[in-house]
């Protein structure tokens, strides 16, 4: 019940809690994926496990401390049709080894005035990956008329010999 709790906490799906430990800088959060028991791709339960890895993701800060959680992942075989799978995760960034909250965190420090290098210090990841995540961002711009006409004439309103007109063509 308790390590059901911890995970909706955090928002995982699929992952199961084995134990957390943290010094001064780190909260170190140790989990592992839980088991497959069909294929993806053709629906067989002839899979078995090919490896293991630990992979770490970076989080959102922990009691004000930086956390990392050590995820144990297994890559699985499958005999009938030989694709070679892992679980899908949905918290995890696409391209990144970091989870969607801190992307989200990392977007909310757009909204002020911050340098790139100090964001990327706050939250514990390069400055590339902070200016990459920039990038992924998409503005929505009006469209400009293709066509700018600009006419000069000459005025009498105050102390201006010409004036200056601007239209859409």
């Amino acid at each position: 019940m308790q390590n059901n709790n911890i995970m909706n906490l955090f928002g995982f799906k699929d992952v199961v809690f084995d134990s957390f430990n943290e010094d001064n800088e780190f909260v170190h959060v140790h989990a592992h994926v839980s088991k497959m028991s069909i294929c993806p791709h053709c629906g067989s339960k002839r899979i078995w496990v090919h490896d293991h890895r630990v992979q770490m993701i970076r989080d959102t800060h922990i009691c004000g401390k930086k956390s990392l959680i050590h995820l144990k992942k297994t890559r699985y075989d499958c005999k009938s049709c030989g694709c070679r799978f892992e679980r899908k995760l949905d918290f995890i960034a696409k391209g990144h080894t970091m989870t969607k909250r801190l992307v989200c965190s990392i977007i909310s420090e757009f909204d002020e005035v911050y340098s790139i290098s100090s964001i990327a210090n706050r939250y514990n990841v390069s400055s590339n990956t902070v200016l990459r995540i920039l990038n992924c961002l998409s503005v929505s711009r009006d469209n400009l008329s293709e066509v700018l006409c600009i006419d000069e004439f000459k005025g009498d309103s105050g102390n201006n010999k010409y004036q200056t007109s601007l239209l859409n063509g």
